[in-house]
């Protein structure tokens, strides 16, 4: 119980930004926009993001799932970042 609350904890926050970050990096012209939206938009996420991690049938799991759509966002946004 403790590991899947610590993965949805520790490993959700960083997800969370990542995914709000690759939003605004995506968006057009208008992502300056849409800043402070996202930032309300965070902590709302998290919580999904620490809920959602009881989901798993073990915090090896929620490890494991969290912590590679960790990588998978931060390449994404590192790939976009790149110039070319």
């Amino acid at each position: 119980m403790i590991a899947r609350c610590l993965a949805g904890t520790l490993l959700g926050f960083p997800l969370a930004a990542l995914l709000l970050a690759l939003l605004l990096h995506v968006l057009p012209n208008h992502g300056d926009a849409f800043l402070i939206p996202a930032l309300i938009l965070f902590f709302p996420l998290w919580t999904a993001f620490m809920a959602g991690a009881y989901m798993f049938r073990s915090g090896l799991r929620a490890w494991l799932v969290m912590g590679t759509a960790n990588v998978a966002v931060f390449a994404a946004l590192w790939l976009l970042r790149l110039p070319g």
